[in-house]
């Protein structure tokens, strides 16, 4: 290990000392030929010399080697200049907690600088209403990002905020904007500002559910797959260009928090390869086939509630696993709301067309466990709700 950390100095130090020496005398930048070539030989913004000695000073000699041996490779004299950074600036948006694995998994990659996170604003939280951060801008100060936005309203035509919120957005000179559930249509004006494009984190395979409740949304139509698209965004709602998508199936007992723990170990890294390919011209933008385009609205805490007698099991199983962590799925009995805390079907024997309690109010045989939790009470099995709450003779 330590003739490892040695050569790896060693060779640091040479690599170093070569590029330095490069820029000094051949670099048609900065070296001597710069009196005739500056300008007119490398075909990359910043030129190679540059590019190699940032990518060594951040990712170290093994990296450095593959990253400029990839760039010098693909350097040919052009009139256009093209952007090709070593690491790319982000900003990130969001509000919703779920999320916060994707932004420490950009401050932990080495290929990004996260320049600015932007969130919902402090809000008052609890019985005592003590006004507190989301969890969002918590992560943020606790990986000690130093711009740290929260704006109430960023609508141009409604709001004076915009165009504060618009200048420190682009002092922030941010490569890429990465949107993934931030609550808040974006202007195209504040869409304009990166250089590179505003990318948006879509929880289903777009075309499929463009809107607010795509998670939901794939448990309620019984679809056996789902996954993450990486999109490309403009000011209409999830209708920009994909750029990746990763798919992956759905266990029949999955609810919406399997879906989102699939999509929180797999989608952070699963993002940063899809922003820096991007950003290398690696992958390219694809139009939405919008005839196949299907929405999903927001949810409604109503949404949630089944009848156990009238409903088929289908109906109450697919609500249960799309509304498991809200608004929850709940019956009325005698007044009370009763929420459904836990529900485990066999699938084997599942009849999706039987209901959930017969005439003798006896679960249906498919059904393993079924816990509830009766309005102001603790949860509790079937059994012990049936004798507490419900009459044989009812």
């Amino acid at each position: 290990m330590n003739l490892f950390r040695w050569l790896n100095r060693l060779l640091g130090k040479i690599a170093q000392w070569g590029i330095w020496l490069y820029q000094k005398t051949l670099s048609p930048d900065k070296g001597v030929p710069s009196l005739w070539l500056k300008g007119k030989i490398c075909a990359h913004e910043p030129h190679c010399s540059a590019y190699g000695k940032e990518c060594f000073e951040r990712y170290g000699f093994w990296p450095w080697f593959l990253y400029t041996v990839d760039r010098v490779s693909s350097c040919t004299p052009r009139n256009m200049k093209h952007y090709d950074p070593p690491c790319y600036k982000v900003v990130f948006f969001s509000s919703a907690p779920i999320w916060v694995p994707f932004l420490e998994q950009l401050a932990k990659d080495k290929r990004f600088e996260i320049a600015g996170v932007v969130t919902a604003p402090d809000k008052p939280v609890g019985r005592g209403l003590e006004v507190k951060p989301n969890v969002v801008k918590e992560a943020a100060q606790w990986l000690n990002i130093e711009t740290i936005l929260t704006p109430e309203k960023i609508n141009p035509e409604k709001s004076d905020e915009w165009k504060e919120f618009a200048d420190q957005l682009k002092a922030l000179d941010a490569d890429f904007f990465v949107v993934i559930a931030y609550g808040k249509i974006m202007p195209k004006s504040i869409l304009n500002i990166p250089k590179i494009g505003p990318i948006n984190v879509h929880g289903s395979l777009l075309p499929k559910y463009r809107g607010a409740s795509p998670i939901q949304s794939v448990l309620l139509n019984d679809d056996s797959m789902t996954g993450i698209t990486i999109m490309y965004m403009d000011e209409k709602m999830d209708e920009g260009d994909e750029i990746a998508k990763r798919a992956f199936s759905i266990d029949f007992s999955w609810t919406t928090k399997d879906i989102i723990d699939k999509m929180m170990q797999s989608g952070p890294e699963f993002l940063c390869n899809s922003l820096w390919d991007f950003g290398k011209e690696h992958l390219s933008r694809k139009p939405q086939d919008h005839d196949h385009a299907t929405y999903c609205t927001k949810i409604a805490k109503e949404d949630g509630e089944i009848d156990p007698r009238k409903d088929n099991l289908q109906k109450i199983y697919s609500k249960y696993r799309a509304y498991y962590l809200r608004p929850k799925v709940y019956f009325v009995h005698k007044g009370k709301r009763v929420v459904v805390e836990s529900l485990v079907i066999d699938k084997k024997t599942f009849d999706p067309d039987a209901q959930m309690i017969d005439k003798n109010n006896d679960l249906h045989s498919s059904i393993l466990e079924c816990k509830v939790k009766p309005e102001g009470k603790k949860a509790m099995g079937w059994s012990e709700f049936e004798r507490g709450y419900i009459s044989k003779k009812t």
